[in-house]
């Protein structure tokens, strides 16, 4: 009586390299759900199987799992150039409430 000894794609995916294809997809579908949770965008991952025959005549199967994660979009930061050539928050053309308290004062003295 023979033995069947044939792989299912389950059990192909379970058994290659001794579970190691299986733990690094498990890994990088953590990290995407990760970043899709975060940033509420799309995301991909992808498992990729090259097979080329070698010279002994036997299979040889390359995988690559690979993610495209999305990527949270950071909002431009609003500055300024001082007069002396520095980044500033505050805008130097326009005077703040100090200033102005200043100029009063100054005005009524």
């Amino acid at each position: 009586m023979s033995v069947n000894h044939d792989l299912n794609f389950m059990q192909f995916i379970q058994t290659f390299r001794r579970g190691e294809l299986l733990d690094d997809c498990n890994q990088k579908l953590d990290e995407l759900m990760e970043a899709l949770s975060t940033t509420g965008k799309n995301g991909s991952l992808t498992l990729k199987f090259d097979f080329k025959h070698n010279k002994a005549g036997q299979l040889e199967v390359t995988p690559a799992a690979s993610i495209k994660k999305p990527v949270k979009e950071v909002m431009p930061g609003i500055y300024f150039v001082s007069d002396d050539s520095r980044l500033t928050r505050r805008d130097p053309r326009q005077m703040d409430i100090e200033d102005e308290i200043e100029r009063r004062r100054s005005a009524e003295s």
